[in-house]
């Protein structure tokens, strides 16, 4: 069993809520998600929200992509970007097997900055193919956003307490790992505030899979290299 090393406290409330709300599912992939939603992020609550869902037919033994979306925002006295915790926790059918990939885990929060970054409100997406991380968007984009944070990121992968996370932590979950389990079971998206002094809305959310197969030219290509290297030995 792959058992994610994270505090229990923002690890235990991840098992509630089961959502329907957008959804489409092949035997190569799936979408999932709300929009048009105004959920509020509970202030200073390690127990946050989970939004979940199940997958099942779903192809096994092939790995798949993955990318989520999240969309938060401010409320009139908005928390900050920087006392957001979030991951993506999957689970499969049996039981036997979980992982969890760290979407933001308080971004900005360095050693001259513990609290991370004053910004309020953001609409990413996160997958492991982009070019910068997002737990430093600020000396990515050179400066503070001007309005809420856009774009796509790397996660945040940082694997530790929220409460000690920095930019020089570890970072070691990632998305990738998810897409190579068995695709079937249980999906779980998490979002807490771990500081007080305003609140955040969960406005809207995707996760994607899109299984990771050779092109049909690519496979041809394949079988005739190994048709031509059998010939060579032969002779």
């Amino acid at each position: 069993m792959n058992t994610p090393r994270i505090p229990l406290r923002v690890l235990i409330f991840a098992v509630g809520v089961t959502c329907h709300s957008l959804q489409a599912q092949q035997d190569l992939g799936f979408t999932y998600g709300e929009s048009g939603i105004s959920l509020a992020i509970p202030d200073n609550d390690p127990s946050g929200i989970a939004r979940s869902f199940k997958t099942s037919g779903l192809t096994v033994g092939i790995p798949y992509d993955l990318t989520v979306q999240l969309s938060v925002e401010g409320s009139e006295f908005g928390a900050f970007n920087g006392d957001y915790y979030a991951y993506l926790l999957h689970e499969t059918p049996s039981g036997s097997e979980f992982r969890l990939a760290v979407l933001m885990n308080r971004v900005g929060s360095s050693t001259g900055s513990p609290n991370g970054y004053s910004d309020s409100g953001f609409q990413l997406t996160f997958t492991d193919s982009a070019q910068y991380d997002i737990h430093q968007y600020r000396v990515s984009l050179g400066g503070e956003p001007a309005g809420a944070v856009t774009g796509i990121w790397q996660p945040d992968g940082r694997r530790v307490d929220p409460m000690v996370s920095m930019d020089t932590s570890p970072r070691s979950a990632l998305l990738t790992p998810l897409g190579q389990m068995d695709p079937n079971g249980q999906w779980t998206l998490f979002v807490a505030d771990m500081e007080g002094g305003g609140t955040g809305l969960l406005k809207a959310w995707e996760v994607k899979a899109v299984a990771s197969v050779p092109e049909p030219a690519g496979v041809l290509l394949l079988g005739l290299g190994l048709l031509a290297m059998v010939a060579c030995r032969r002779r």
